[in-house]
């Protein structure tokens, strides 16, 4: 399990190089995340780390996930370019388990993520997306907030899987199976009930083949 200080320490050799080794404080990090100070307080005393803040953070000096996370990469902060991909990041789209949206290609940014991770996920990089799980309808597999790599190319139905499938009501983030002529949407959280619909009222986008859960 991550802890949030190991993390803010990290950030801090990352941004106090940036400074020519200057000090850096929890305030120089709120400002690097472009988080609110007090928020950010908040989130390391309750031991919430801000991925979709630390991704962009990552993303925009090209750091490796894996190096950051992980620790799987050599010393050099930087790497090669050709070590990485740039995928969609849908930051403002959520796959719910009762909201979600409706338009799926809306306000992404670029992400760059290391080949590895993609290569370990099994996920296509040339049809991958990043988006937001939210809600807690599939816990424990998926967390709210946690991260989804979503492969469109796999859209073939396995009901070990997980899919991101949009809807008349929106997106969502399910296991499903087949039913006669109808998709039923399964939840792993039993609290929530597993929802019957037509085979033209859903949309299998693709399998989420990898979660960054939110801890």
């Amino acid at each position: 399990m991550y802890l949030i200080r190991e993390i803010i320490e990290k950030l801090k050799d990352i941004v106090s190089k940036e400074l020519d080794n200057k000090t850096v404080t929890l305030k120089d990090i709120s400002v690097a995340l472009k988080i609110d100070y007090a928020s950010l307080r908040k989130q390391k005393s309750r031991n919430v780390i801000p991925y979709p803040e630390i991704m962009s953070f990552l993303a925009k000096r090209n750091i490796s996930i894996n190096w950051f996370f992980f620790n799987q990469l050599p010393e050099s902060l930087i790497e090669e370019t050709s070590n990485y991909i740039i995928l969609k990041y849908q930051r403002t789209i959520r796959a719910s388990a009762g909201g979600g949206a409706i338009n799926y290609e809306v306000n992404s940014i670029p992400l760059v993520v290391d080949k590895q991770l993609l290569e370990h996920i099994n996920s296509s990089y040339k049809y991958t997306e990043v988006l937001h799980a939210l809600g807690e309808s599939m816990e424990p597999t998926v967390k709210d907030g946690s991260l989804l790599f979503v492969d469109k190319s796999q859209t073939n139905i396995n009901t070990t899987d997980i899919y991101l499938v949009r809807t008349n009501d929106g997106l969502f983030i399910k296991n499903i199976k087949m039913k006669n002529n109808k998709i039923v949407l399964i939840s792993k959280n039993k609290d929530y009930m597993d929802c019957e619909l037509h085979v033209d009222e859903v949309v299998i986008i693709g399998k989420a083949c990898g979660i960054l859960i939110k801890i």
